[in-house]
């Protein structure tokens, strides 16, 4: 079951790995993260989207977005973590965060990479020094990493997915948009033209999470919206998200985000 974490990074962490690696749960954040991938090859799935990592490309993941990366096929593998929040971004950057929101993964001319590379290294060298007003150097570091990303990014980027995951990318899509209908296993693979076990089987290898864990994620994201946008009562919720006991409504959402539907709706005021 997906899970709140909180990886401890003040704003910058460099990893690499010499193993394969799966994360074992979909998990989430309060904090943006923009990762960028140094060497080898990963799978990221973020909320109801896939995205297949090279060398070079950086992928944005929202805070509150349920996520999940997969290396398990590649030996060698070094990534690049930048964690923040809108306030460290700044107000002025909220539209920089707004495009890579509607466009998580980005792609620049591999000749311009150098230009991305160097403001890297300038916030790993302040992460390491530590010097008077490090962080503030390090928020403008990142203002300029926003700014250049969004000058340079390779527009219209598309992942070229093999049709089993062009299938898996359209359900996922599916189940997130339609979550108060039946997804039952059986009515999603005839849909796609599957099995129930091979639909199954399929939707776990290609996006890393199960197919019921993946409803229960795409029901309770869209509760979380009703929540903070209506004054609905939990029971309609529960019901306009595809849940038929309020009460299993209520601790599937205690368990995915730490709190109860109750105390999460008195945010918004």
């Amino acid at each position: 079951m997906p899970v709140y974490s909180d990886e401890h990074i003040e704003f910058f962490d460099r990893k690499k790995r010499y193993k394969p690696m799966k994360m074992s749960d979909a998990h989430f954040h309060d904090k943006h993260e923009l990762y960028y991938l140094e060497k080898g090859h990963t799978k990221y799935f973020i909320g109801n989207e896939i995205f297949l990592l090279e060398p070079g490309d950086l992928v944005f993941v929202p805070k509150g977005a349920f996520h999940r990366t997969d290396s398990d096929e590649n030996h060698e593998v070094e990534r690049l973590l930048f964690v923040f929040d809108d306030s460290f971004a700044g107000k002025e950057y909220i539209p920089y965060i707004a495009e890579l929101i509607n466009s998580k993964h980005v792609r620049l001319p591999k000749e311009q990479l150098y230009r991305l590379k160097d403001i890297f290294n300038k916030i790993e060298s302040e992460d390491k020094k530590r010097s008077k007003d490090y962080y503030e150097m390090e928020k403008l570091y990142l203002r300029q990493m926003l700014i250049l990303i969004s000058r340079l990014r390779i527009k219209n980027n598309v992942t070229k997915f093999t049709q089993s995951y062009s299938i898996i990318q359209s359900a996922a899509k599916f189940i997130s948009e339609n979550c108060n209908g039946d997804l039952s296993l059986e009515t999603l693979a005839a849909k796609y033209a599957m099995s129930p076990s091979h639909f199954s089987k399929q939707f776990k290898n290609v996006t890393g999470v199960g197919l019921n864990e993946y409803i229960n994620i795409s029901r309770i994201s869209s509760a979380e919206k009703l929540l903070l946008s209506t004054d609905w009562p939990i029971t309609r919720i529960a019901t306009e998200c595809g849940f038929n006991d309020s009460n299993y409504f209520a601790a599937v959402f205690k368990k995915i985000k730490g709190i109860t539907p109750k105390k999460y709706s008195r945010q918004k005021h």
